[in-house]
């Protein structure tokens, strides 16, 4: 049992479902609060780590509301632009935690979110030291302080899974994920260079700790993977079974062998038994096809 999974056994149960719901809601609240009154996130939201420690903890949080929509005049296209990215990145969102699991993926997203928080921390320490004005080096780091390049890396996780799968660009083009994925790549390493050439080093160390967590993701968690195609045959394949299968009054039928978690603990769960281990070991459908083969 990997050191993932041992976490998962343990923790599991805390593990948001459905978590890119989530995200796509607070980027929703985040534009609304901007589109009312531009300068609230600014003042009360944003990751100024200055005023974090003045005692505005809550900053930690609630800078995952960084507005993208403003009352401006690019406010229709920015509104049709934000319309797309949610429906992009929501089906993006839902595949990776159908290959990945709800708690891999909860790891992955929460850990780029750390990643960003690490980063922040680390160039204000580094301004404050150099003699920069502590509150002119928070809201500068906080101004620009966004989950951009960790959904960035979502996407390039999600090609690296399923690098055959086509994407209308404009709606019209077929192009395969890996090649977007390039071009993703190649941006992001663009992007890199030119913040090193005029200075903001700040942007170089968020883009180092996405690519860091992404890197730390797929060490972790391997390529093991489930086609988004094959996860929906599954899905509908548990359904079905799920409605001849009977509950025993008497006590539990099946218990994964990776989190423990049964029937009674999720009625909606499923479980199968591994035709590649050793041994009659049971999974529950999250782990099915991500555990790691027992062999005696």
């Amino acid at each position: 049992m990997s050191f993932v999974d041992k976490l998962e056994r343990k923790f599991g149960r805390f593990a948001v479902s459905n978590l890119i719901v989530y995200v796509i809601a607070l980027s929703v609240v985040g534009n609304i609060i901007n589109v009312i009154n531009s300068s609230v996130y600014w003042v009360y939201f944003s990751l100024d780590i200055n005023q974090i420690l003045h005692g505005q903890i809550w900053r930690l949080v609630t800078f995952v509301l960084y507005p993208t929509i403003g009352m401006d005049a690019n406010f229709v296209s920015d509104l049709v632009w934000f319309a797309i990215w949610a429906i992009m990145y929501y089906n993006i969102g839902l595949a990776m935690e159908r290959m990945w699991g709800t708690f891999r993926f909860n790891l992955f997203y929460f850990g780029g979110v750390l990643m960003t928080i690490l980063a922040t921390v680390v160039t204000y320490a580094v301004m404050v030291m150099i003699g920069t004005n502590t509150a002119l080096a928070g809201m500068e780091l906080g101004a620009t302080a966004s989950l951009d390049y960790l959904n960035t890396s979502l996407f390039l996780a999600f090609a690296i899974l399923s690098p055959n799968t086509e994407f209308l660009v404009y709606f019209i083009i077929p192009v395969k994920a890996k090649w977007l994925a390039i071009v993703y790549a190649v941006l992001m390493g663009y992007q890199f260079i030119r913040c090193f050439q005029f200075g903001f080093y700040y942007g170089m160390a968020l883009i180092a700790g996405t690519i860091i967590n992404l890197a730390l993701s797929f060490l972790l968690f391997g390529r093991k993977r489930q086609s988004p195609r094959a996860a929906y045959k599954q899905k509908k394949r548990k359904v079905q079974y799920r409605r001849q299968v009977k509950e025993d009054v008497h006590g539990t039928r099946h218990r994964c062998a990776v989190c423990g978690r049964t029937e009674k603990d999720d009625p909606h769960l499923e479980f199968r038994y591994c035709t590649k281990c050793e041994g009659d070991y049971e999974y529950c459908s999250e782990h099915l096809f991500t555990h790691e083969h027992v062999h005696r």
